[in-house]
């Protein structure tokens, strides 16, 4: 049954970023998966092998909760307030302490969750490429049709910017894994991954991708013991990547070079962020304490960009859980990332198996990387954002047990 489960909430994990495919009742793919993975643990209670204290890396999620509950004081309709909480109640009280207890094979989830988003980009690619129709046409009740955006493409997922910011995390993953794969197909498979991703994060056309997988790939190589050679492994894959990806698509390294060109300029997109963040904060000091309500959670720093006239929201996951859950869910927000960054890094500090050394190393960069992504736009509920952080986090905890079998933790 564990193993069912297991393999069942990896299946999840492949698809979390397939946002367009909702069959029945608009929910995605991938958390069918995860409510049957978790069904199933339910009929075997006793193979749960961690201790009540061990899930308290997830303490940030049930804080946001709470801030949500909290801030119900405020909220103008109890009806439109059960759809955010229902959403915030799944992902922090059901999905986190399944990611917790599957997380003890660290090796294969990545694996899954690379191979997912890889998929992902392959559709991208084809998508910009010979069949610009593959994305509604694999869609199934999608929460955002396929808008076309000159020069940007979504694959699955809900937008452009999600499609280079996974595809950030999974260049993150490869290169990472390329440290301890021993295998030599795998490796060699692990390479192409990267590549198709890279492709497919130009093609996004997300100028924030650079901004998240740079300090990620900085702290991945800075949090090994040898340090020198990993970092001149990275930069040579990534030369490697880079020089491949120029040779045979340069139309698109210069189109997405133009677009790099463009910050600052853009008024609509670098302006109006700004703008709505300024605004949001402003909001905030009216009712930091409580909150506007959790059904106001996509109301924050909801105004109009005075140079174009055009109505935007604020890009930023925390501004967002401030605005509506109050300070408990913005203390909360911030714990989700700090409490399992922490234990990754104390961990790290006492361990000596390279392999178990490379793979808190790894989730030290994704958390880090994901915590920018958070920042840099409005991911309320996003799977691909959350579930990694718990994962590294629930193999920490199994790390940081006294004599854990080598089998159990890699």
């Amino acid at each position: 049954m564990f193993l069912s489960s297991a393999w069942l909430f990896r299946i999840g994990l492949a698809l979390v970023t397939f946002e367009q495919i909702r069959p029945f009742f608009s929910m995605q793919v991938s958390d069918y998966c995860f409510f049957f993975s978790l069904l199933l643990l339910l009929f075997r209670p006793e193979f749960l092998s961690l201790r009540a204290q061990d899930f308290k890396i997830l303490i940030g999620g049930w804080l946001v909760l709470l801030g949500s509950l909290v801030s119900l004081v405020n909220s103008s309709s109890l009806g439109e307030t059960l759809a955010p909480l229902a959403r915030f109640i799944v992902l922090f009280c059901l999905f986190a302490p399944l990611a917790v207890i599957h997380s003890a094979d660290m090796r294969k989830n990545s694996f899954y969750l690379l191979a997912g988003i890889s998929g992902n980009c392959v559709i991208t690619l084809i998508q910009a490429t010979i069949f610009p129709g593959i994305v509604d046409l694999l869609s199934v009740n999608p929460a955002r049709p396929d808008v076309t955006v000159v020069g940007r493409f979504q694959g699955l997922t809900s937008h452009p910017n999600i499609i280079g910011l996974v595809a950030g995390l999974a260049i993150l993953l490869g290169i990472g894994l390329m440290s301890v794969e021993g295998n030599k197909s795998l490796r060699g498979w692990l390479i192409v991954a990267v590549a198709v991703c890279g492709i497919a994060a130009l093609l996004s056309g997300s100028r924030a991708v650079f901004v998240s997988l740079i300090p990620g790939l900085a702290v991945l190589a800075l949090s090994q013991k040898q340090r020198k050679r990993t970092i001149l492994r990275m930069l040579l894959a990534l030369m490697v990547v880079w020089g491949a990806v120029t040779y045979l698509i340069p139309a698109v390294v210069s189109q997405f070079g133009e677009r790099l060109n463009t910050s600052g300029v853009d008024i609509s997109s670098d302006y109006g962020r700004l703008w709505s963040a300024v605004y949001a904060i402003g909001e905030i000091s009216q009712k930091p304490i409580i909150g506007w309500g959790i059904d106001h959670l996509n109301d924050a720093g909801l105004t109009e960009v005075p140079w174009t006239g055009e109505i935007v929201g604020v890009h930023n996951t925390f501004l967002k859980y401030w605005h509506a859950a109050g300070l408990l869910g913005a203390i909360g927000f911030v714990a989700l990332f700090v409490m399992p960054i922490r234990l990754l890094r104390s961990v790290l500090k006492r361990r000596s198996e390279n392999a178990v050394i490379h793979m808190l190393a790894l989730g030290l960069g994704c958390c880090t990387l994901l915590f920018i992504v958070s920042n840099l736009g409005p991911f309320d509920y996003n799977r691909f954002l959350y579930i990694p952080v718990f994962l590294f986090g629930g193999f920490a905890v199994r790390a940081r047990l006294p004599v854990p079998p080598a089998a159990t933790l890699l």
